[in-house]
This record gives structure tokens, C-alpha cells and sequence, in this order.
């Protein structure tokens, strides 16, 4: 069970899977040392992140996180690379159907997957997309809006399917489509990570001690 971790391990608790990414600071998450239960963490869970207590009987399952670089737009989970269902799991898609996704909708050219060494913020949910998270760009305008989270560009791409007509103008999205109904169907635990959720809860972490 859970009495020390690392930040980017894929835990286990019961039947669920889901990477912790650090532990939450205001700037960001950090990396772990020694925790407890009822500590507030970073997690990711079908392309979404939440921020979550620790209840302290997850289990570290020994795989990592394998983030995307400056070089290299591919992630996944280290250790297991012939496992797409568990890297589905995390990011809700792996990265060569999220790269098939942008390519078939891409005009010019945009949108496309994105890497960034700082921290964003999503266009769209104005969630916060940690530095290296998997993001999608939209335009180089960032004055319109330019960068939006896996999740919100899963969310939207799915929702607009029937009045968008995208089946019909798409038809090679579908096969992926499929795949990202998970996304938006299955429930997430904790809270969205969103700079006012974050800054509430860091409030009463500090009025508690």
C-alpha cells in the first residue's frame, strides 16, 4: 500500500486505474517524498485531471508516466508500451490516435498537438494543463484562444458529431470517435483542475493547520 510514492505513477486502488502526477502546490504539481492519507493530489484518469484526496490504500503499481518532449509528441506508460487500453485509461487516448484525430481535421496548419514546458491554461474550460500534458492548438492566436485540454477538445469533437455532420464529412474519424466516447461518458472522481478550485482548496488545506 501507499506510504511512499514518486510524481507520474500509475496507481491502482480496487478496479480502478489512474496516474497521481504530484502532489498540488499553487504552482503546479510537485514532486511527492513521504505522504499520507487525505493528501491532495494531481490525478489523471481518461484524459481528464482532477484534483483528489488520497485515501492511503492505493496501491503504486510500479509504471510510470511517459510524457511528451520537445522532440517527440508520443506518451504513454513506461514499462508497458504493448498495454493501449491502460494508456486510454490515463489519457483517454493514446498518442497515435490523438495525432490521427488533429491530422484528419487539420486545415493548413491547424490544429495540431502541442508541447509546452510551462504550465496553460485551457481555452476553453480555463482548466490548468500541467507543463508537458498532452494539449491540442488550435491557431497561433493566443489572443482568440488558442490552446484547449485533451478532454474539452474530446468533448466538443464528440458533441458536434450530429450537427456537425462530421460522420459524413469524416468518415475516417469514426473508428476514433469510438474510442473517445469513454472520455466524456465515464465518471471522474475529485474536482476539475481549475485555477479557483485549486486556490479554494490550497485555503482551507492552510485554515485547517
Amino acid at each position: 500500500m501507499l506510504t511512499m510514492t514518486s510524481d507520474r505513477a500509475v496507481m491502482r486502488k480496487g478496479t480502478r486505474v489512474f496516474a497521481v502526477l504530484g502532489r498540488v502546490v499553487p504552482s503546479g504539481p510537485a514532486p511527492f517524498g513521504a505522504t499520507e492519507a487525505g493528501s491532495m493530489v494531481l490525478t489523471a484518469e481518461f484524459g481528464s485531471l482532477r484534483l483528489e484526496r488520497l485515501g492511503g490504500d492505493e496501491e503504486n503499481t510500479g509504471l510510470e508516466i511517459a510524457l511528451p518532449t520537445a522532440f517527440s509528441k508520443e506518451y504513454g506508460i513506461a514499462g508497458a508500451p504493448e498495454a493501449p487500453s491502460l494508456t486510454r485509461g490515463i489519457f483517454g487516448l493514446q498518442s497515435s490516435e490523438l495525432e490521427q484525430v488533429v491530422t484528419v481535421l487539420r486545415r493548413g496548419n491547424y490544429p495540431m498537438t502541442g508541447f509546452s514546458r510551462e504550465q496553460l491554461k485551457c481555452s476553453v474550460s480555463s482548466s490548468i494543463i500541467p507543463p508537458s500534458w498532452p494539449h491540442v492548438v488550435l491557431s497561433n492566436q493566443p489572443l482568440y484562444g488558442n490552446v484547449v485540454s485533451v478532454e474539452a477538445f474530446v468533448r466538443i469533437l464528440v458533441s458536434s458529431i450530429p450537427e456537425g455532420q462530421l460522420a459524413r464529412r469524416f468518415p475516417a474519424l469514426l473508428p476514433e470517435v469510438k474510442k473517445m466516447m469513454s472520455v466524456v461518458v465515464n465518471q471522474r472522481r475529485g474536482l476539475p483542475y481549475h485555477p479557483e478550485v485549486l486556490r479554494s482548496i490550497l485555503v482551507e488545506d492552510l485554515q485547517a493547520k
